[in-house]
């Protein structure tokens, strides 16, 4: 009777210790935030710990190593940047999480001194999310007395989204279509007009955000038309100075002394004028002198 009375007791106090150095604490978190894994403490007659926080995956990566001495003080180690570990809990914070961060932890604590050496381990699962983001943008439409506007929940894809529109912040507008992350609204005149403020609406988790999109004017419109036009036509008339200096420059020379010189296609024309008239001035008969005197 004592000796099955001593197994039960050993079989107890062996569950109780799998259970406690396998135990798996499963931690969610939003992109940006500061997350703490905990991890078991050591006991409290420990002089001497080491503490060590390991991601695993393919290739195992230590990111977090710790010797501390209780009597000396003396603390040395180093972590990963973003991540620290708090000295006295060895549970370890990581700053700006990011959805890399995800995955599975093990922070292991060993008593050296006073022996025999005593081991525990801590497990850790961690699940970084992509924080939600909305959005509203104006899709493409062929009709332009219709609007197209799409409202998207980004990054959230566990829960369902409830979205509603809203023109100028008062009027409710009815969607087109919706689904779990993201709805449409399409709107056709009168039901608005040049400049009106779309308002989309979105909550989950008793949580509410918006966001807003300006439709644009007629006057917005025409203010970027006359800009374009005033833009090409100053570019237009800088090409064509530009062509007809390079032009002039090519067809006369000006020499130093201030007279005009003919290059080019010019000059040849003009030699060839002049050459031809000094021959044919040369070509006409002179007047013979008479040899007699009177």
């Amino acid at each position: 009777m004592f000796l099955k009375w001593i197994t039960n007791c050993l079989l107890f106090l062996t569950f109780i210790y799998l259970t406690h150095t396998d135990a798996v604490n499963d931690f969610r978190a939003i992109e940006g935030e500061i997350v703490y894994l905990p991890c078991h403490s050591p006991p409290i007659d420990s002089v001497q710990v080491s503490v060590e926080w390991t991601k695993h995956s393919t290739n195992s990566t230590t990111i977090c190593q710790w010797n501390i001495n209780n009597i000396t003080g003396s603390r040395t180690g180093d972590c990963f940047p973003r991540f620290k570990i708090n000295r006295k809990s060895f549970t370890l914070s990581i700053e700006n999480v990011q959805p890399s961060d995800s995955g599975h932890y093990s922070c292991k604590t060993s008593r050296l001194i006073p022996p025999p050496t005593l081991d525990n381990t801590t497990n850790v699962t961690l699940q970084v999310e992509v924080r939600p983001h909305l959005s509203v943008q104006k899709l493409n439409s062929s009709n332009v007395t219709c609007i197209h506007l799409l409202c998207s929940m980004e990054g959230l894809t566990t829960e369902l989204v409830n979205f509603t529109w809203s023109r100028e912040g008062q009027s409710s507008l009815h969607p087109f279509k919706s689904y779990a992350t993201n709805s449409e609204l399409r709107l056709c005149k009168p039901d608005w007009s040049d400049g009106d403020t779309i308002t989309c609406y979105a909550s989950y988790s008793d949580t509410q955000t918006q966001r807003s999109i300006r439709l644009p004017s007629q006057s917005d419109s025409d203010k970027v038309v006359q800009l374009l036009t005033i833009s090409c036509s100053a570019a237009a008339g800088l090409i064509l100075c530009i062509i007809l200096t390079i032009v002039i420059c090519k067809c006369r020379k000006q020499d130093e002394n201030g007279s005009i010189v003919f290059s080019n296609k010019v000059y040849e024309n003009f030699s060839f004028a002049m050459a031809r008239q000094n021959t044919q001035s040369n070509d006409k008969p002179q007047p013979e002198e008479c040899i007699y005197e009177n």
